[in-house]
C-alpha cells in the first residue's frame, strides 16, 4: 500500500476594511527607552502610504548604536516602496537621522521582501493572525556582515535560495535564526529581493549612491537573558522506534519493537502506511492529503513518556538536539525499494555560512565588484554521483541505532509564551496553510498597528533554528529546517 504525502498552501484571507486612512494604535508604550525593532502591522496595506510609516517612527529608533544600519523587511504589497524610484526609502533615512547632530558621511541599509509578519502581542487566538507591513531593527555597523549575489550559473539551479540570518546572543550563548524569503517575480520580475545600500550626505539629507543584491546577510544583535519559545503544530501518528538501516537521506528498515526490545527489522513505511489511512479517517480529511514529519533523536535523548503536550515533547527534544526533516516520499514499491522513506535532507545551520568565502564588512562590499571574474563551477547537482541508485553523496539524516518518530501537520494553536510587554522580541515563523480568522469591521486589526521593540518576518518556505545544546556536558549549536505550517520560534530578551 502506498500514501500520499502532500503539501498545498493557500494565501491566507481577511476581511478587507472600508476605512479609507489607516489608525495609528501602539501595542504598548515603552516612553523614552530607545527601541531598536519596531513592527508596523496591516490586514489593509492598500489604505496605507509611506507617510503613515514615516510618520510614526520612534524618535529614539536609532540613537543607541554608532554608525547604525537599518535593516527593513517588507510584505509584498510594499515591496514597491524599496524601489529606487520611490521617496520612501529616502524619506525613511532621512526621518533616522533628523536629530542626529554628527550625521555620518556614508550609511548603509539592507532592505528584503519577505512573506507576512506574525502577531507578537497577543496571547489569544489573535496571535495566529499573519499581517502584511514592515519591520525595522537597527543594528550597528560592525554587527552585520554581508556577501553580493553572484551572477546566475550556466545550468545552474533556476533558484539559489539567498540566506539572511538573525544570531541573538547573550552572556552565554547564541540563537540563530535563517529565514527563506518572498518570491517577487510577479511584482518586479526578480526571484528574490535582497538588497545591500549605500547612502551618502547631501545638503537635503542622504542620496542612495549604490545597490546591490545580496546572496547573503548575517546579523547579530546583543541581548540579555535569552527565553525561547518554540511553537510546532504537529501531532503523532506513531511510535517512537530505533533506525536500523538506511543510507543518505533514505530510511530503510526501522525495529518492529517500540521498546527496544529487539533489533528485528521492518520496513521502514510499514507502521506510517497503516497509522496515516487511520489518521485520516478518524479526522474526516477529505482531500487525503496531509504532511508528514520525522523527528530524529540519538538514543540517549530524554524522553518524558508521561508528558500529556506533544508540544514540550518536541520542544524539549529540539533543545537535546533532536531535528525535524519533512518525509517526502515514500510507501509501497517491491524488491530494494520497497518500504523506503525519502526524508528532507536540509538541515544546515544558519550560522555556517559566516564561514562562506565572500562575507565581508558593508564597506569592502562596495569597494570591489560583487562579480567574481573567475568561470563558477559545475553545479555539484548535475555531477553523476547524484543521479540514480547512489547515495553516498548525501550526508546522513538518520544513523543505526538513532530514534525516529513520525508526526503529521495540525492547525496551529495560540501561544502563550510571551509573559514581558517591554522586552525586545525576534519573531519568526511559517505562513500558515489555515485560512484567517473572519475579522469584525471595527476590530483593531483594521488599522495600522505598531509594535515597538520587535523585529519579526515569515516564510512561505521554511527557517532554519539553531540554538546551544550540551552534549556529553559541551555546548554545540544544533540546527534543525522548519517548514511547518504555522510553526514559529520567538527569542525574547531580559527573562530573568
Amino acid at each position: 500500500m502506498s500514501f500520499k504525502l502532500t503539501a498545498s498552501r493557500a494565501p491566507a484571507r481577511y476581511a478587507k476594511s472600508s476605512l479609507r486612512a489607516p489608525y495609528i494604535t501602539k501595542s504598548h508604550d515603552l516612553g523614552k527607552r530607545w527601541s531598536s525593532a519596531c513592527t508596523w502591522l496591516t490586514q489593509t496595506p492598500e489604505t496605507i502610504n509611506p507617510e503613515d510609516i514615516l510618520s510614526s517612527i520612534p524618535t529614539t529608533h536609532h540613537q543607541s548604536n554608532s554608525n547604525p544600519v537599518p535593516l527593513l523587511l517588507v510584505t509584498p504589497s510594499l515591496a514597491h516602496w524599496l524601489d529606487p524610484t520611490s521617496p520612501f526609502l529616502t524619506e525613511y533615512i532621512k526621518k533616522l537621522y533628523q536629530n542626529t547632530n554628527n550625521k555620518p558621511d556614508t550609511i548603509y541599509a539592507v532592505a528584503a521582501v519577505i512573506d507576512k509578519i506574525p502577531n507578537s502581542t497577543a496571547k489569544s487566538q489573535a496571535s495566529l493572525e499573519e499581517f502584511e507591513g514592515l519591520s525595522s531593527l537597527i543594528v550597528g555597523e560592525a554587527n552585520i556582515k554581508w556577501k553580493a549575489a553572484p551572477p546566475r550559473r550556466i545550468g545552474g539551479p533556476a533558484d539559489e535560495e539567498p540566506n539572511f540570518v538573525v544570531s541573538v546572543n547573550d552572556q552565554s550563548s547564541a540563537h540563530a535564526i535563517g529565514l527563506r524569503l518572498a518570491n517577487t517575480v510577479f511584482i518586479n520580475g526578480k526571484e528574490r529581493t535582497f538588497l545591500g545600500m549605500r547612502w551618502v550626505a547631501s545638503e537635503s539629507g542622504y542620496i542612495l549612491a549604490d545597490s546591490k543584491s545580496l546572496a547573503s546577510c548575517v546579523v547579530t544583535s546583543t541581548e540579555t537573558n535569552i527565553h525561547s519559545t518554540v511553537a510546532l503544530p504537529l501531532h503523532p501518528v506513531t511510535q517512537r522506534r530505533k533506525v536500523i538501516t538506511g543510507m543518505g537521506n533514505i530510511l530503510r528498515q526501522l525495529a518492529k519493537s517500540n521498546d527496544g526490545s529487539s533489533d528485528e527489522p521492518m520496513p521502514a513505511s510499514t507502521e506510517l502506511e497503516k497509522e496515516l489511512p487511520r489518521y485520516i479517517d478518524e479526522h474526516n480529511i477529505v482531500d487525503r492529503r496531509v504532511s508528514v514529519w520525522a523527528l530524529v533523536e540519538k538514543a540517549d535523548n530524554q524522553v518524558d513518556s508521561q508528558s500529556p503536550s506533544t508540544q514540550d515533547r518536541l520542544t524539549k527534544s529540539l533543545r537535546q538536539g533532536g531535528k525535524l526533516h519533512r518525509v517526502m516520499s515514500g510507501g509501497g514499491g517491491w524488491g530494494k525499494k520497497m518500504g523506503l522513506l525519502s526524508l528532507d535532507p536540509e538541515i544546515a545551520s544558519p550560522t555556517t555560512i559566516t564561514q562562506d568565502q565572500g562575507i565581508i564588512s558593508l564597506d569592502q562590499l562596495f569597494e570591489s565588484d560583487s562579480a567574481p571574474d573567475e568561470p563558477m563551477e559545475t553545479p555539484p547537482f548535475f555531477e553523476s554521483g547524484l543521479i540514480g541508485e547512489d547515495l553516498s553523496h548525501l550526508s546522513q539524516v538518520a544513523n543505526p541505532g538513532d530514534l525516529i518518530q513520525f508526526f503529521v501537520a495540525v492547525e496551529p494553536t495560540a501561544s502563550n509564551g510571551l509573559t514581558n510587554e517591554a522586552a525586545r522580541k525576534y519573531c519568526f515563523g511559517v505562513v500558515s496553510e489555515t485560512e484567517a480568522l473572519e475579522i469584525p469591521t471595527n476590530d483593531v486589526k483594521e488599522k495600522l498597528q505598531l509594535v515597538e521593540n520587535t523585529f519579526a518576518a515569515m516564510s512561505e518556505k521554511a527557517i532554519f533554528y539553531s540554538q546551544p545544546v550540551l552534549q556529553a556536558g559541551t555546548a554545540v549549536e544544533s540546527s534543525t529546517k522548519l517548514d511547518i505550517p504555522g510553526c514559529r520560534v520567538i527569542l525574547e530578551s531580559g527573562k530573568p
